[in-house]
């Protein structure tokens, strides 16, 4: 049996334990799964951020990499006494954030699945959102929304404007195009704890996995993996709040030039899967943009020489086309409909 039969049979598992242990058990519409390890100063507004929603039919699944001996298996434990929706489980695929995220995906038994990071939480009422949008979409492959992006020193708040629609189907084709060209989905966050996922999608075997060229890249990959297994929602309402603060991480690790590597490489399995490539920018050309494009973000922290090397990129005429095109439709397709960001000082 392949490691796909496997993976398969262990999310209808998922489902068929709750039967055997309770016959009046039924299943819960979403799933809320939280990979955790030794974050027991986070985990806790995570699980109270579950507990908080005005939504009540979910089950929440907490994924510990770490297993018994750590003081998050405690915490959450406790929880679990006094919720019956929450269940602890311990990472048994294999160490790591990719696993550990797998693990708790198919330990999820709702129809679907919500990720959430163990420093992330959501936003008041956006269970209640992500389920009415779900059954009026039932076939999507996944849905995905903004979030509110919390920084070392200030808070940054998404706000919709009213006369627009809060929100946007994508067909798999269109979504794969959106994600390539860095428009409406990368505006929104390519970030795991946006995520609603149908869980029919995770069971053929839809799950985050690891790329030898893609190392930090992982959540883009796995963005790219569900667009190509059906259609998306794109929600503009922030249902998430994301905790962008200082800490370790796998990308914050990256040299730019390693970031750059895993653009290009994600860039060329996204651009292998369009089937109209006419008039798209190659990855190539695409990253040489992107490389103009993070010249602020990268200006105090790489040489002279580089930022130099990066600028001049524009007077390609390539380039200059796609940054071109990029700003105008930003400034008059996108920004409007997902508004303007509102920022506080923490």
């Amino acid at each position: 049996m392949n490691s796909s039969s496997v993976d398969n049979l262990q999310a209808a598992v998922a489902v068929t334990q709750h039967d055997r242990a309770d016959v009046s058990w039924s299943r819960p519409f979403i799933s809320v799964g939280i990979p955790t390890f030794r974050r027991p100063d986070t985990i806790r507004r995570a699980i109270d951020s579950v507990l908080g929603q005005d939504y009540s039919d979910w089950e929440l699944v907490v994924s510990d990499d770490e297993g018994p001996e750590g003081e998050t298996w405690a915490i959450v434990t406790d929880y679990a006494r006094s919720e019956p929706r929450i269940r602890i489980i311990e990472n048994s695929r294999g160490r790591g954030q990719v696993e550990n995220t797998n693990n708790a995906m198919l330990a999820c038994s709702g129809r679907w699945i919500k990720l959430l990071h163990d420093d992330d939480w959501l936003a008041p009422g956006a269970l209640r959102t992500f389920a009415e949008v779900a059954k009026q979409h039932p076939s999507v492959a996944f849905m995905t929304s903004a979030a509110n992006i919390i920084e070392d020193k200030r808070v940054r708040f998404r706000q919709v404007p009213k006369e627009q629609e809060a929100i946007s189907l994508y067909s798999s084709q269109q979504c794969l195009m959106d994600l390539y060209l860095v428009r409406a989905t990368r505006c929104l966050g390519i970030i795991p704890s946006t995520l609603l996922i149908n869980s029919d999608v995770i069971r053929a075997g839809c799950l985050m996995r690891t790329h030898k060229e893609i190392p930090a890249g992982v959540d883009q990959l796995f963005f790219v993996d569900l667009a190509s297994h059906g259609d998306m929602v794109a929600i503009s309402d922030p249902l998430t709040f994301y905790d962008a603060t200082s800490h370790p991480s796998i990308t914050t690790s990256k040299s730019f030039r390693e970031v750059d590597e895993v653009t290009l490489a994600v860039k060329q399995l996204n651009w292998n899967l369009i089937k109209d490539r006419n008039h798209l920018p190659p990855p190539e050309t695409l990253l040489r943009a992107l490389r103009v494009a993070r010249i602020p973000m990268r200006f105090h922290q790489q040489s002279w020489l580089t930022t130099f090397l990066d600028g001049i990129q524009i007077f390609r005429p390539s380039v200059m086309k796609v940054a071109g095109w990029h700003v105008l439709n930003h400034v008059f397709a996108i920004r409007p409909r997902l508004g303007r960001v509102r920022t506080r000082r923490r």
